[in-house]
């Protein structure tokens, strides 16, 4: 099984940039190569995992990308946010923020990596839309705010801001979440058992 870096680095290698003046292999493949782990986080007690944002928690099936819906890139769940605010969900170290402030990853102090994605090819935004508050390196606690969007601009242009919460990276090879049931949760709410 492949790690979420070299999934994402596979990618990198298939892309076609000609439509995209944001596109810059190598600029992104830095992003990515923060993916690795190089540094440790100390260790703390608590292993909760928080709601990145308000609104209703959905399985996979209901997530309208195949790639997410399949859960190609590792355990996934979805959320239609009902405000502009996306938190961290886990205590850790930011380990990448895309350039373009849609996606971010944060590690653990147990070593699972969790990756929030907002929206559904949002990446072409080239960023517009996206504020962050957070950057590669930080030190963050579940709940923190992480990006705000510009929920009104982009369901105008038609994108669909379904928000995923993938563990891209297991601590283990056995690990996996076990989910409160899907429906309406809180941002920060704790989503795990």
């Amino acid at each position: 099984m492949k790690s979420s870096y070299e999934y994402i680095l596979d990618i990198l290698k298939n892309m076609d940039c000609k439509d995209n003046d944001y596109c810059n292999k190598n600029e992104l493949k830095k992003e990515i190569d923060k993916f690795k782990k190089n540094d440790t986080i100390p260790v703390t007690d608590s292993k909760d995992i928080v709601a990145p944002v308000k609104g209703t928690m959905i399985p996979p099936s209901e997530i309208s990308d195949p790639v997410f819906a399949q859960e190609v890139m590792g355990q996934t769940i979805g959320f239609v946010p009902e405000e502009e605010t996306i938190v961290c969900p886990v205590n850790g170290k930011v380990e990448v923020l895309f350039p373009t402030n849609h996606a971010f990853g944060i590690r653990d102090a147990f070593g699972t990596v969790f990756l929030v994605h907002i929206g559904i090819d949002t990446v072409s935004l080239n960023g517009k839309g996206f504020k962050a508050f957070i950057k590669a390196g930080d030190q963050v606690k579940a709940g923190q705010k992480a990006v705000e969007i510009d929920t009104k601009k982009l369901k105008n242009a038609g994108y669909d801001l379904t928000t995923m919460l993938i563990v891209s990276e297991k601590e283990t090879e056995d690990f996996k979440v076990n989910y409160i049931p899907y429906g309406t949760v809180e941002k920060g709410q704790k989503i795990n058992v």
